[in-house]
């Protein structure tokens, strides 16, 4: 069997782990070096995984080029849970592929979008 986890560069990966738990993602894994702080989180919602590790040094997080895209079961009842939380770029009550989608753009800027509905 073969799984992909992506992930996301961030700036300060313990800021953007408390921000991703507070809009109701679990952090299912950690690991931090003594006197480094963290460096990494594997952040999960349902069984969808990804993971957030520091950013390079002399490098920009260019947060245009990436996002990521979770297909759920429901999404109703989640644009609630998010306002206040997130900033919500984009609601579709139904694509043209026949999907609801919530697009928001996390603390640093990454498009993260939520969609559910028949699967095509």
């Amino acid at each position: 069997m073969t799984t992909i986890l992506p992930f996301v560069r961030v700036p300060d990966v313990d800021f953007a782990k408390s921000w991703y738990e507070r809009i109701g993602f679990e952090c299912i894994g950690t690991h931090e070096e003594p006197g480094c702080g963290l460096d990494w989180a594997m952040m999960c919602w349902d069984s969808a995984v990804f993971m957030l590790y520091p950013q390079l040094e002399n490098t920009i997080t260019n947060a245009n080029n990436c996002g990521l895209y979770f297909k759920m079961d429901s999404i109703d009842g989640l644009q609630g849970k998010l306002e206040g939380k997130a900033r919500i770029s984009e609601t579709v009550a139904e694509t043209e592929y026949g999907r609801k989608e919530i697009t928001f753009h996390d603390c640093y800027g990454f498009q993260i979008t939520f969609s559910s509905g028949p699967d095509q």
